[in-house]
């Protein structure tokens, strides 16, 4: 038995349904749901991205993928369902935590992940979650930039200060090189404050457009250089993005 959040859901033959889990105890795991497409009456409105269930599994043969037996519901997310940007953004924090957790690896991401798609059900995101929520993931995977001091020369930051996707954090105006991108310092506060902060406590911060925008450019570039896939639900929010700054 285990608590675990559904990441995806695949048809694997005219009946069953391959469920991949982010689970508390065991991590990223994958269970076979025997009959699930010809009778829902086990699964009934459970095997959904974001629900999260205590999960019940039966080893399967030799080692191969276990079954899952029966599953609890205990959250079910409805709110986020209607409303396309948090029902987009929830997708995309999904797909992160599955395309960057290796089977039986991510126990540690998944608080994160549960916390982030409660606060979706409660509220609309404030612009900054998704780079808050981005910094989060690569922290606790151990690939969270160097905020504090040159990657280089491991010298105090002064005011001028370069963001370098190779070294992995900042560089000073010293040790900076082609590519590197210039940082403000209040950019450079707030980045590294969020490593601090909580999803609920976000929506007190009075942060620039503007400064926004450049945080969430540079998290986002700097995740899919370390991630080096493509996140099909980042293609859908960038496209949601659009289409409400032309409405």
């Amino acid at each position: 038995m285990s608590v675990a959040l559904v990441l995806s859901v695949k048809e694997i033959s005219e009946s069953d349904l391959l469920v991949s889990f982010l689970s508390r105890e065991r991590g990223r795991l994958s269970a076979v749901a025997k009959g699930a497409r010809r009778s829902r009456r086990r699964f009934v409105n459970k095997l959904e991205p974001g629900h999260l269930l205590r999960i019940h599994l039966r080893k399967g043969r030799s080692g191969l993928t276990p079954f899952l037996e029966a599953a609890d519901l205990l959250f079910a997310p409805e709110n986020f369902r209607t409303d396309p940007r948090r029902f987009t953004l929830a997708s995309y924090f999904i797909e992160l935590c599955e395309r960057s957790s290796p089977p039986a690896e991510g126990r540690e991401i998944f608080p994160l992940l549960l916390e982030n798609l409660k606060f979706l059900e409660k509220r609309s995101p404030p612009p900054i979650l998704k780079p808050y929520f981005e910094l989060q993931l690569l922290r606790l995977l151990g690939w969270s930039p160097e905020f504090r001091g040159c990657v280089t020369c491991g010298k105090e930051l002064a005011s001028s200060a370069y963001f370098s996707f190779a070294g992995g954090g900042l560089r000073c105006e010293h040790c900076a090189r082609e590519g590197d991108r210039v940082i403000s310092p209040r950019t450079r506060a707030v980045l590294s404050a969020l490593f601090r902060l909580s999803p609920d406590s976000l929506s007190r911060l009075r942060i620039p457009e503007d400064e926004i925008r450049e945080m969430a450019t540079l998290v986002e570039a700097f995740l899919k250089k370390v991630l080096d896939q493509d996140i099909k639900a980042l293609k859908v929010l960038k496209a949601l993005e659009s289409y409400e700054k032309r409405a």
